[in-house]
């Protein structure tokens, strides 16, 4: 056996050595030496449109999604029992966050034909009730007539009544669909300038936190039922011709190229370590991917491929 390929069999501390060169050797090289953006950027628009181009891909994110909705059909109660509480209260607080949104950016969001129709259905529905509930009641039943004049003006009385509360709800519904075409605009302005207020900030974070607790507390299966009705399928093909357009777009290459340009000037001349420090990436994560990489290594050094590789290397 190649002495080499021994020694990197037999002693393990080797191929940790030669991972921590590896590591050691990628955190001492300047940023712009790791990144070249002129390089890198061409190399990963063409892979990144030869994958949405390829209909395999499509095909198998279609599958990984039928595989995961199957393992969850089996699932049972609901979101709040699956989620560490560790979770649920920092995500309420995350929600609960004082935010007063801007008036412009709520408006664009909720001045659309959907929300007018919305506004004009509940306030046409509302106002014609409004309108209807002022109608005198009615017993039901004609009053028995009765003898003399009295009696007969109850009578003529009533059925005046009738024929004009008819009329009046014909005009109060005509009234009412005229208001609520010139209100709707209104309504959008008393809406955007409420959620906008500073004394509503507080209501809209009680609001999205309480929209959580709601949420966790919704049986598992609602949620697959509502993923059924995007038609997971049709999803993925709509998503995967978003990627496509992308992909076609002229200027991704030197959109993604100025990004990484932009990275690497920031960095200067400073050395991946440098541009780590402060972050703890490299005190956590270091371990753990030398850890990683080593349990890699000693299986690949232990294939017979790799002998074969190094052994033809030895003996040109």
């Amino acid at each position: 056996m190649n002495e080499i390929l021994r020694r990197l069999r037999e002693e393990p501390h080797r191929v940790e050595q030669l991972v921590t060169l590896l590591v050691e050797d990628l955190l001492s090289r300047p940023v712009r030496q790791i990144v070249d953006p002129a390089w890198l950027a061409p190399r990963f628009v063409e892979g990144f449109r030869a994958t949405v181009k390829e209909s395999r891909t499509e095909q198998w994110v279609q599958a990984q999604v039928a595989i995961a909705l199957t393992r969850a059909q089996k699932e049972e109660g609901t979101l709040r029992e699956r989620v560490p509480v560790e979770l649920i209260v920092p995500a309420k607080q995350l929600a609960s966050r004082a935010y007063q949104p801007d008036r412009v950016l709520v408006r664009a969001i909720l001045d659309h034909k959907a929300m007018h129709k919305l506004l004009r259905e509940v306030l046409m529905q509302t106002l014609t009730e409004f309108g209807r509930s002022l109608k005198p009641a009615s017993s039901g039943s004609r009053p028995p007539k009765k003898r003399g004049t009295f009696g007969q003006l109850i009578g003529a009385a009533t059925d005046v009544a009738s024929v004009v509360g008819g009329a009046m709800e014909k005009q109060v519904e005509g009234k009412v669909r005229e208001f609520v075409d010139g209100a709707i605009l209104r309504s959008l302005d008393l809406t955007v300038n409420a959620v906008c207020a500073e004394d509503f900030v507080p209501d809209f974070a009680e609001w999205r936190a309480g929209i959580l607790d709601n949420l966790l507390d919704v049986d598992f299966e609602k949620y697959l039922d509502e993923i059924e009705k995007l038609d997971p399928d049709g999803l993925v093909n709509e998503i995967s011709a978003l990627l496509r357009g992308l992909a076609a777009w002229d200027g991704l290459g030197d959109q993604v190229e100025s990004l990484l340009v932009a990275v690497v000037e920031e960095a200067g001349d400073a050395r991946l370590r440098d541009f780590l420090a402060g972050s703890g990436l490299e005190e956590e994560w270091r371990p753990q991917v030398e850890e990683f990489l080593v349990g890699r290594a000693r299986d690949f050094v232990s294939t017979d491929a790799f002998g074969d590789w190094l052994e033809e290397l030895s003996h040109p």
